[in-house]
């Protein structure tokens, strides 16, 4: 196996766990890592620190992950594109649905690979909610719940809880649905600030299919729920416990061509294949994919700026009070 020379921009919370996973992985020779705060390299002894990123780009990379705030990602983006190194960009993809087409729109005139941080499609029961959503055996999808609770982490200066935990369950009820979002119905609230802490919305994505959301940083304790509601019943898929579950839909008699009702049928928990971690798989990923390898799964820039479109829509309709349209594409070069 060819060896690729990597590097990590951004020593955060999720930037060393970047760094961590690189350095253990088959393939991939972790070469340097850069962080503006020189006390952040101590944590990583025996690996090139840079504060400088063009000169640790003269090192000749094979691929980066950029792991700063968000609010840099652009900066950091678009040299990485001119120098023609593929990149792993840490959601959300930019702050802004204009930044994040024009990274799109950087690798894409290059020629050059990247792909968006969404790790939380590689959650366990997520993956295998997707899998069996695609086998057709539940068959039409009725309805999405996501929950997405927890305390404030004191990590994450530059944006609210919408950017920072509600942008991976946008990103999942399109994946999951196979469908864009249309427009947001939402509300917020700033209780600590300077951004929100709390929010709920309703998503309609095309074809006429509803996804509620919540999420906060206001609990005392952690909850990752997504709620998949077919004609066959409700899968739920609980990535704190690590479970999947179905709650069966029984027979319920109706007339020709009306809606039959659901019963409540005995549930079970759906056994669930050792998977490594999501870090961990994107990195497998975004290796075997740079070797020439036929893969999928990773998250395109197209789907992440999408993402990151429909999360603004969301800010706007929660400042508004106004049902806001999503736009399909923001203008790469606004």
């Amino acid at each position: 196996m060819n060896t690729l020379r990597t590097a990590v921009i951004g020593l955060g919370a999720a930037g060393s766990v970047h760094a961590r996973t690189l350095a253990s992985l088959p393939g991939i020779d972790l070469v340097a890592l850069a962080d503006l705060d020189p006390a952040r390299h101590a944590d990583h002894p025996g690996v090139p620190t840079f504060t400088d990123v063009e000169a640790m780009l003269r090192l000749g990379l094979d691929y980066c992950v950029i792991a700063t705030p968000s609010t840099t990602h652009e900066y950091y983006a678009l040299p990485l594109a001119a120098a023609g190194v593929p990149a792993l960009i840490e959601k959300p993809l930019a702050p802004t649905g204009a930044a994040a087409w024009r990274i799109h729109e950087a690798f894409t005139q290059a020629g050059v690979f990247a792909a968006v941080g969404h790790t939380e499609r590689h959650q366990a029961p997520i993956a295998e909610l997707a899998r069996l959503l695609n086998t057709g055996n539940f068959g039409n999808m009725w309805q999405l719940t996501t929950c997405r609770q927890g305390p404030y982490s004191g990590r994450i200066l530059d944006v609210g809880v919408v950017l920072d935990l509600l942008v991976h369950d946008v990103d999942l009820v399109s994946w999951l649905a196979g469908q864009p979002i249309e427009s947001v119905t939402a509300a917020t609230r700033v209780l600590a600030g300077p951004y929100e802490d709390t929010a709920t919305a309703t998503t309609l994505l095309r074809g006429g299919l509803l996804a509620h959301h919540h999420a906060d940083w206001i609990s005392p304790f952690k909850h990752r729920v997504l709620q998949a509601h077919t004609e066959a019943g409700v899968l739920i898929a609980d990535t704190v416990a690590g479970t999947l579950t179905h709650h069966p839909n029984t027979a319920v008699p109706a007339a020709a061509g009306a809606f039959p009702g659901v019963a409540c049928g005995d549930a079970y928990a759906i056994s669930l294949a050792t998977r490594a971690a999501p870090f961990t798989v994107e990195h497998q990923l975004m290796r075997d994919a740079l070797l020439g390898a036929p893969v999928s799964g990773l998250v395109t820039l197209a789907e992440g700026a999408a993402t990151v479109t429909a999360t603004e829509a969301l800010l706007t309709a929660a400042a508004t009070g106004r049902t806001t349209p999503v736009a399909a594409r923001q203008p790469a070069l606004a």
